[in-house]
């Protein structure tokens, strides 16, 4: 409970900082106001944290947490509403030049302090319940430590045998067993080693309520469907286009057998083409179902030889042995995991945090408890509890999204950002880096698991387990924090903060959402109706203070409601569609918004957004900028590209493309983005390869038309590890490797259609003492290849 004051607080300093300062000696009363709030917020905070503690002996501090809740939230919703209209009062000129004990200026002001008398009356009242229970102001922190290695596979050595030998005569296996058993994990593994065999390989994940429609479109995406064939008659296309080729499909977290049924038409039989599908279920008797008795392989919960070999070797760095107390308290805690593989990865997770001790490892588990009737719960409930405060409302806001859903971390970042989760960083962090660095904190406490990183090493992708997003929906639901639609009727409207909508309409909802004045974030991924679409412009006029708005629309023609213009806090606005989206011109007046994302939507919906009031984008200092597209069919964005000033200094990510008759005839230099580390070019024909920076770590180039050797240049870049040379990059004869030091962190190498390409030389000794890829393809007059490369090659 104690996290959601971190906002409150947040929004405080900003306003303190911000606003009031800059008219401290017209409005000095209310800095005082927010200095006040600020500081009891704070104390408010390490209130709750010790009361959380004592609410397991003495049932009245439940009432006493209960009465901050709601007083924080009431803090919020006042700094919300007045302290933003003090401010339009601010901008407006004529009232600059009025008394501030005139209307509405005053007012607005007035009416503030005395909504702030109100909260100290109620602040006194919970001072006296909080002494009089004994709760007290204790926060304490901990430390940052390493992340342990994810690739890992323990315990399950004898399993991915049994299902490999599984695989070679049956096609189907159905993976079966209790949540947190490791299902998902050994899967992937399988997957992963046996895919390689077959034409196509698909994996998606099915979870209890699935879109099938989108599903299927995945599916579809995965195996390189044309476009064209993915609008009508998508099942029946999909089906035609494997007919007669080898594939394997895993299929994970499927619940019921429902959903196989809405699946299966897409698969021709798998019998006849020795194609494999592989599932995972909670249910066995889905995976009978669907693959009958010879397809279970049913995982058990973990004996104690196995539970206690995973656990030593998440916890201690190899060949090192346990301290003799350390070990029986261990072995300890190991028992209380019940032989749950998930409750041992995160147990681990919450003692390494807090440091190789009889102390802290004795706390942990008198934690656990003795008598807990579901320990497994109990310490994913503690590895919550566990989390420091500012950590709390960022893991909490996983359980806003869909089971099995895949977070993309940037997006994570600027929805955290919008709801002001982040404490004021200093000069040498940004808010990005901020949001980069909680995420790699809660990978290190094993409560998400990584999906896909950056050339960078930062995640860029990740999932949360079932059991976690569980976690994250009940105690969210318990603290007023989120809600979603299936508990909706057992919520008071007026306290839900944030509403999530999975796949069920909003109409049907119309009376209990029309309530929900006090929301800060709404999430709808599945609006497929147009009287949704007007369902939900009706209600955005009720919703004043809404800071995030998510949707996903599937419709032909998407019409954003007009009424968008009163959401005046409005921050973040994600719509995705496949369609045309028609956006008012009303959204302008947002002057809070952030975040406008767009992707999925068709080219013309930004060309209706009509920004002729703006300057000239390029009069604009994008000092913040880190990811950048720049068509340079353009000259004038050449021009300022490469012009003696960077775009931005902290630019990471560019991407240049052209058309076929785009020419550059000058020198290109980008030496001077010195924190670029990912860069495309394409469509761009050069006379030579652009000055590059040293930071740069991933290169695609592809129709470029490059006549030098771009080796000569590549190579001597000391943190280049992935280099993709696609159609036309290069359309010389010879490429040369050579050079002892020559790409000294290069990991992966790939030439794809390089018509002209004839040799690869190594004149001397060749570097890339860290090649691990290699791929050449469709380079049809390459005869020379160094001894080592061609080895490489046949191994890949």
């Amino acid at each position: 409970m104690a996290d959601i004051v971190s906002a409150v607080i947040n929004k405080a300093v900003d306003i303190g900082a911000n606003m009031i300062l800059e008219e401290s000696h017209r409005l000095y009363w209310l800095r005082e106001d927010v200095g006040w709030l600020e500081r009891e917020m704070k104390h408010m905070q390490a209130y709750l944290e010790n009361a959380e503690v004592k609410k397991l002996t003495n049932p009245n501090v439940v009432s006493l947490i209960k009465d901050i809740r709601e007083l924080v939230h009431d803090v919020e919703d006042i700094l919300d509403i007045y302290c933003y209209q003090v401010e339009l009062d601010k901008s407006n000129d004529l009232l600059k030049r009025m008394p501030t004990c005139f209307l509405p200026y005053g007012w607005n002001s007035s009416m503030f302090s005395r909504e702030i008398e109100k909260i100290r009356k109620r602040v006194e009242g919970i001072d006296s319940d909080r002494t009089r229970y004994g709760v007290v102001n204790d926060i304490s922190s901990t430390d940052d430590v390493l992340h342990v290695d994810d690739s890992i596979i323990i315990g399950f050595e004898q399993d991915i045998k049994e299902l490999k030998s599984k695989l070679e005569e049956y096609p189907f296996v159905s993976i079966v067993g209790m949540a947190g058993l490791g299902k998902t994990t050994l899967a992937k593994k399988v997957f992963k080693d046996i895919k390689d065999g077959f034409d196509f390989c698909v994996s998606v994940s099915v979870s209890q309520e699935p879109n099938i429609t989108s599903l299927v479109r995945d599916i579809a995406s995965q195996v390189g469907l044309q476009k064209n064939k993915q609008e009508e008659n998508l099942e029946a296309n999909l089906y035609s286009f494997l007919q007669g080729k080898r594939y394997v499909v895993f299929l994970d977290d499927i619940w019921n057998t429902e959903a196989w049924d809405n699946l299966k038409g897409c698969f021709p039989s798998v019998s006849v083409s020795a194609s494999r599908i592989i599932i995972t279920s909670r249910n066995s008797g889905v995976g009978r179902y669907i693959g009958g008795e010879k397809s279970l392989h049913e995982l058990h919960l973990f004996d104690d030889s196995k539970s206690w070999e995973l656990f030593t070797k998440l916890i201690m760095p190899a060949n090192t042995e346990f301290d003799s107390v350390l070990e029986m308290i261990g072995r300890q805690i190991v028992q209380k995991c019940g032989g749950v593989p998930l409750a041992i990865v995160v147990i681990v997770g919450m003692l390494r945090e807090r440091g190789m001790s009889e102390f802290s490892w004795n706390g942990v588990l008198h934690s656990i408890g003795e008598n807990a009737s579901d320990e497994c719960s109990q310490i994913l409930g503690l590895s919550y509890s566990d989390l420091p405060i500012f950590l709390k409302p960022c893991f909490l806001y996983f359980g806003n999204f869909p089971e099995d859903y895949e977070f993309s971390a940037s997006k994570v970042i600027r929805l955290w950002m919008a709801e002001k989760f982040f404490l004021r960083v200093g000069r040498d962090w940004e808010p990005e880096d901020v949001g980069a660095d909680y995420i790699s904190k809660l990978e290190a406490r094993n409560l998400i698991q990584v999906v896909r990183r950056g050339c960078d090493g930062r995640v860029k992708k990740f999932r949360i387990h079932d059991l976690l997003h569980s976690l994250c929906v009940n105690v969210g639901r318990e603290i007023d924090f989120l809600n979603t639609d299936g508990h909706l009727e057992s919520s008071s409207p007026k306290r839900v903060r944030r509403l999530s909508i999975p796949c069920r309409g909003i109409a049907e909802n119309k009376k209990l959402i029309f309530q929900m004045t006090r929301l800060r974030a709404l999430f709808h991924f599945e609006l497929d109706k147009e009287v949704e679409i007007k369902c939900l412009g009706s209600m955005l006029g009720r919703f004043k203070l809404l800071q995030v708005l998510k949707i996903s629309v599937y419709l032909h023609v998407v019409n954003i409601p007009f009424q968008i213009r009163s959401l005046s806090h409005l921050n973040y606005l994600e719509i995705y569609s496949e369609a045309q989206v028609q956006i008012p011109l009303s959204i302008r007046v947002l002057k809070n918004l952030r975040t406008l994302d767009l992707r999925g939507c068709q080219d013309e919906t930004l060309s209706a957004i009509d920004c002729s009031d703006l300057k000239s984008s390029w009069s604009l200092k994008f000092t913040n900028l880190r990811k950048l597209g720049l068509n340079f069919s353009t000259p004038e964005n050449v021009e300022v590209l490469c012009g003696p000033e960077p775009i931005s200094k902290k630019l990471e990510s560019l991407r240049c493309w052209g058309s076929s008759d785009v020419r550059i005839t000058k020198s290109v230099s980008l030496a001077k983005y010195e924190r670029l580390m990912k860069l495309e070019i394409w469509w761009v024909e050069m006379q030579q390869l652009p000055e590059l920076p040293p930071s740069l770590i991933q290169l695609t180039l592809e129709w470029i038309n490059l006549i030098e050797d771009p080796m000569k240049i590549l190579k001597n870049l000391p943190k280049l590890e992935i280099l993709h040379l696609n159609e036309r990059s290069y359309i010389g004869r010879k490429m040369d490797c050579s050079g002892a030091d020559g790409f000294p962190q290069l990991e992966i190498l790939e030439l794809r259609y390089l018509p002209y390409l004839e040799e690869l030389i190594e004149q001397e000794e060749m570097g890339m003492p860290k090649l691990r890829q290699l791929i050449i393809e469709y380079c049809s007059r390459l005869w020379r290849i160094p001894e080592r490369l061609q080895q490489l090659q046949m191994e890949n």
